[in-house]
């Protein structure tokens, strides 16, 4: 019974120990799996193909077979023929049909690109949050100790009467406002937890943890925007192409319409169902002028509304092509202005760390006071807190360069 016991009490503590443990690559593979909008985007690409594959058997000449029977009282009489026909038109619809359905398959690749970058750089983004969260959780737990044991140390020196009844409560207002920022620290990194499964589509754990990213800066990076790589300006480009295919299309509306067509008839012979006549008529070519002379009229409003769509469209090919690069040279000085105060942060931190020390150590000696030990214990944690922040807004603002520039990911998504 007691060897029975012992072995639930291990299973049990094994169960209660076991977390699951996520690290960056994994987690981005998960969002991308279960993405509505990267399905989304999916669907939309799967049928711009579709659209494409219609547009080019709509190429395919028209067929048509038909064999009749027809019955009377005293005559029985059988039918048949199978005609072919083909007709090109200077303003034929399926040359604008396949170009447009190219272009828009284009488009739909990279706007599918778009969407996983985004995310991706999402994800990233919520991830990094969940290790500053954690990070600062730990500091702020750090802190709490410190202010506990000189709590408990201020007690023990009242008990000799060498500190005030002041400075007893003044330590009991430091620990408390120690445990208020070590409680929010928990529950902003618990939030953080929740939003990053939210984005993954995954239900939220408790004992979920998070592994720390390995990332490594390029010593002296340099950047470049090639516009032309840019996602962005790429799908609005192909707006631009689909725009203008459209104003182009109606305006041959206002130019007469030639046409050629072939056509050959095969008459049905009355043997099998396939056996047909190849000399029974010969070949028919068909070229035609038309001219509705109404068009113009009609078609003007509709003309005018493309040319200007056209217009919007280049307008904002333009305005969309500025913004880019306006938004890479503001990322590259927000790196650079991050990289130099991730540089003061760590020698903030160190200088305030040995301060904290030496005034510690003063207190022992009752040559400071409480309020001077708590002012440095702050200044100590901040400074501590700051360099962690500094730390991966750096790395989520190299990453916006990445982002911009059509660069991979974390160098390799």
């Amino acid at each position: 019974m007691k060897k029975i016991f012992i072995c639930a009490l291990i299973l049990l503590c094994a169960g209660m120990s076991y977390a699951e443990t996520f690290n960056i690559d994994k987690v981005i593979r998960i969002g991308l799996e279960n993405s509505y909008d990267i399905t989304n985007q999916t669907y939309t690409l799967k049928k711009s193909k579709q659209s494409l594959y219609s547009s080019f058997l709509d190429l395919l000449p028209g067929a048509n077979y038909s064999i009749s029977n027809t019955e009377t009282a005293n005559t029985s009489t059988k039918s048949g023929s199978i005609s072919i026909s083909e007709t090109i038109y200077s303003d034929d619809y399926r040359y604008f049909n396949i170009t447009n359905s190219l272009s828009s398959l284009r488009k739909s690749k990279i706007d599918l690109e778009i969407t996983r970058k985004n995310l991706i750089y999402n994800i990233i983004s919520s991830y990094l949050n969940v290790l500053l969260k954690e990070k600062l959780y730990e500091v702020s737990k750090m802190a709490l100790n410190i202010a506990k044991m000189n709590y408990d140390e201020t007690k023990t020196l009242r008990t000799y009467g060498k500190v005030s009844e002041l400075d007893m409560q003044q330590s009991e207002i430091d620990l408390s406002r120690a445990q208020i920022d070590s409680l929010k620290s928990d529950y902003d990194y618990e939030n953080s937890k929740m939003d990053l499964c939210f984005l993954l589509s995954i239900d939220f754990d408790e004992s979920y943890t998070f592994a720390e990213l390995d990332y490594t800066f390029t010593a002296d990076p340099t950047f470049d925007l090639d516009i032309d790589k840019n996602l962005t300006v790429n799908s609005y480009k192909e707006s631009i192409k689909q725009s203008k295919l459209n104003y182009v299309k109606n305006w041959l509306e206002f130019i007469p319409t030639l046409s050629f067509s072939v056509n050959k008839k095969l008459d049905w012979e009355k043997g099998g169902l396939f056996d047909f006549d190849a000399k029974s008529s010969p070949v028919q070519y068909t070229l035609a002028l038309s001219y509705p002379l109404l068009n113009p009229l009609k078609n003007l409003p509709a003309n005018r509304t493309s040319h200007y769509s056209y217009k919007q469209t280049k307008l904002l090919y333009e305005h969309k092509k500025k913004e880019e690069q306006q938004d890479f040279v503001q990322a590259v000085k927000n790196f650079n202005q991050l990289q130099q105060s991730y540089e003061l942060a760590k020698k903030q931190e160190n200088l305030s760390e040995m301060h904290f020390n030496l005034v510690n150590e003063k207190f022992r000696l009752g040559q400071a006071d409480l309020t001077e030990l708590e002012k440095a214990r702050q200044e100590r944690f901040q400074s501590m807190s700051s360099r962690i922040s500094q730390y991966y807004l750096l790395i989520m603002a190299q990453e916006n360069i990445h982002l911009i520039t059509n660069d991979k990911l974390l160098n390799r998504y």
